[in-house]
């Protein structure tokens, strides 16, 4: 699996990145270790070796800390599985199924290469309102999925859309619980044949099959 190069986040630094990653690396693996509630300015202090002064400036307090993860995490995500579908169709797949696919394997690549910071932002304590966002941003993302398989806005379809991103959600937890890329790679290849075998053709939905 490839490593991922993260495009610059939605809030500026200036000669900081390293300042920033580190904070970032040192704030997934206290919060995924005591919590976000039980986490201190302290904590993210001493495990960061970056002082309170530098983490406000960047971030904000605890909860921007935490924003800061999650938005880092989409953004990789996001910048994966893009890149996997531009790659995908530069190589001729048009075939909707294959996309969603491509889609799906990249996504629970990115899961896996971002382990730490995936477990922070799925366990249940997290800064007030972030429940809101996260869904917020699956609907969303779950949406542009969606729309790869070409499903049209039927009922049944909407079920059966649901059906795979269900599927997809947990497989991501089952990377979260990955301690090697091979057992990575096996829950990946499980996810995809089920996929396959959920083919809407195979039901008599009405698909659009290339895009």
């Amino acid at each position: 699996m490839k490593e991922l190069k993260a495009k610059p986040g939605a809030r500026t630094w200036t000669s900081t990145t390293g300042t920033k990653d580190r904070v970032l690396d040192a704030a997934s693996e206290i919060f995924a270790r005591k919590g976000f509630t039980d986490t201190t300015m302290a904590d993210l202090v001493e495990a960061s070796g970056v002082s309170v002064g530098s983490i406000y400036h960047h971030f904000g307090g605890k909860s921007e800390v935490f924003m800061a993860i999650w938005n880092n995490l989409v953004e990789r995500m996001g910048l994966h599985v893009g890149e996997a579908l531009e790659q995908a169709r530069v190589e001729g797949v048009t075939d909707r199924i294959e996309l969603f696919e491509v889609s799906t394997r990249a996504y629970l690549e990115s899961i896996w290469q971002n382990q730490s910071r995936a477990r922070v932002v799925a366990m249940g304590d997290t800064p007030p309102g972030f429940d809101a966002v996260r869904r917020g941003s699956a609907r969303r993302g779950g949406g542009n999925d969606i729309e790869l398989l070409g499903l049209s806005s039927g009922r049944r379809e909407h079920l059966f859309g649901d059906f795979h991103m269900a599927i997809r959600a947990e497989a991501a937890r089952a990377v979260l619980g990955c301690r090697t890329p091979e057992a990575t790679e096996s829950v990946i290849e499980d996810t995809l044949r089920v996929i396959r075998r959920l083919d809407p053709r195979e039901f008599e939905f009405e698909v659009e099959l290339s895009q």
